[in-house]
C-alpha cells in the first residue's frame, strides 16, 4: 500500500442484545399481552363479585331450609322462599310482583326459560295455609335454580314494564 493514503481500520459492529432494544413488531404483541391481562382479571373479578351477589342472595333461602330442620314449619319456609322469588323478579321487571296466577306464571316462565316455575308459583298460596305438604327439598332446589337462571339472564336483558 502506498505510503500517502489514508490508514483504514477494521469496521468493528458494537455488541448488540438479541433481546434488546426490541422491534415495533414485538412491543406491539407486549402491549397486546398486556391489555388481555387486563381484560382478563377485570372480567374475572365481576364473575366473581357476581357470583357473591348470587350466593348472598341465596342465603336467604339457606337459612330457611335450616329452620325448617329445626323447626318444621312449613308456611314459613314458603313464605321466605316466595319473597326471594319475588325480590328477584322485582329487579327484572317491576311490574311483575303485582301479578297472580296464570300472568305471575308466565312472568317467571320468562324471566328463566328453561326453568319449570310451577314450585315457585304454588309457593304464593302455601305460604298463607296453615298446613302445607310441601317438599322443601325439591322446592329449594327448584327456588335456587330458578334465581341463579333468572339473575343469569338479568344482565342480558331487562324487561320493561
Amino acid at each position: 500500500m502506498p505510503d500517502n493514503a489514508p490508514a483504514l481500520r477494521d469496521i468493528h459492529v458494537p455488541h448488540v442484545s438479541m433481546w434488546w432494544p426490541l422491534a415495533p413488531a414485538w412491543w406491539v404483541l407486549l402491549a397486546l399481552f398486556v391489555a388481555l391481562v387486563v381484560a382478563l382479571v377485570v372480567f374475572l373479578r365481576r364473575r366473581a363479585a357476581w357470583r357473591r351477589h348470587v350466593d348472598a342472595s341465596l342465603s336467604g333461602l339457606r337459612d330457611a331450609v335450616a329452620r325448617y330442620a329445626t323447626d318444621g314449619d312449613a308456611p314459613a319456609f314458603a313464605a321466605a322462599a316466595s319473597d326471594l322469588v319475588r325480590r328477584v323478579a322485582r329487579s327484572r321487571d317491576a311490574g311483575s310482583v303485582t301479578k297472580s296466577g296464570h300472568a305471575w306464571h308466565d312472568a317467571l316462565a320468562a324471566m328463566a326459560p328453561k326453568q319449570d316455575v310451577t314450585a315457585l308459583v304454588a309457593l304464593d298460596a302455601a305460604k298463607y295455609r296453615r298446613n302445607v305438604d310441601i317438599d322443601v327439598t325439591a322446592t329449594a332446589r327448584d327456588v335456587e335454580a330458578w334465581v341463579r337462571a333468572a339473575m343469569r339472564h338479568e344482565g342480558r336483558r331487562h324487561v320493561v314494564a
